[in-house]
């Protein structure tokens, strides 16, 4: 496990790294390519059993991303992977939070899950994956939330926020290909604020975003 930049959590555990997602904005490619000798097949699926207990050696509690750079619930995830990341966290004898974050809500399991499982979906608003906020909505968790990051358009005018507990909104990062309009973000916001929902706005949005960032997290 590593501390990680990323503003909403604090802790990032990757017990299965790699993705085939292909997303043309991805940091986790990025970063197998630029470490090699640390991600020696590349950004292929592969699963790290001897990091399965990592949080519980951690003694003091903290917000924890499980597979940052991986997407635990995609199809090309092998079920036993999976069942064994969300048994270790399930079972750790440290309250750890776990930030679980996925491009496929519709695959959670449909089992209730501990308090302190945050289950996510992402958003980007390209290609219609708006429709993981009413996936997202499905599944029995302590904390269902909503990362819209990178944000690439704006959330159409009939989709709703309503039953989520949180959304984290962030900017493209090392890029020019997409501008972030304001309007897109004050869309999110006035939604949220329709249904009293936590935001969370990441430190990217500035400068191309004025007003002054929310920074909050689910009580």
């Amino acid at each position: 496990m590593n501390r990680t930049k990323i503003e909403w959590t604090e802790i990032s555990w990757n017990p299965v790294t790699g993705c085939l997602h292909g997303c043309w904005y991805c940091y986790g490619y990025k970063i197998s390519q630029r470490f090699k000798k640390i991600f020696p097949r590349g950004f292929k699926p592969t699963f790290y059993p001897d990091r399965l207990h990592e949080p519980w050696k951690r003694k003091k509690p903290a917000k924890i991303f499980v597979c940052s750079i991986a997407d635990l619930f995609a199809s090309w995830t092998p079920k036993n992977w999976r069942d064994w990341v969300i048994a270790s966290a399930r079972f750790c004898p440290v309250p750890h939070t776990f930030q679980f974050l996925t491009k496929n809500p519709e695959r959670i399991p449909d089992i209730p899950y501990p308090d302190n499982f945050w289950m996510g979906a992402t958003v980007t608003n390209e290609d219609q994956d708006w429709r993981n906020i009413e996936e997202i909505k499905k599944v029995h968790a302590g904390i269902r939330f909503v990362s819209f990051e990178p944000l690439l358009r704006a959330l159409p005018v009939d989709v709703s926020l309503e039953g989520i507990d949180w959304i984290i909104i962030g900017k493209l990062t090392g890029s020019k290909r997409v501008k972030l309009y304001p309007s897109w973000v004050n869309r999110l916001l006035h939604r949220a604020g329709e249904y009293d929902i936590p935001v969370f706005m990441k430190n990217n949005l500035k400068p191309e975003y004025p007003g002054k960032l929310i920074q909050e997290f689910p009580k």
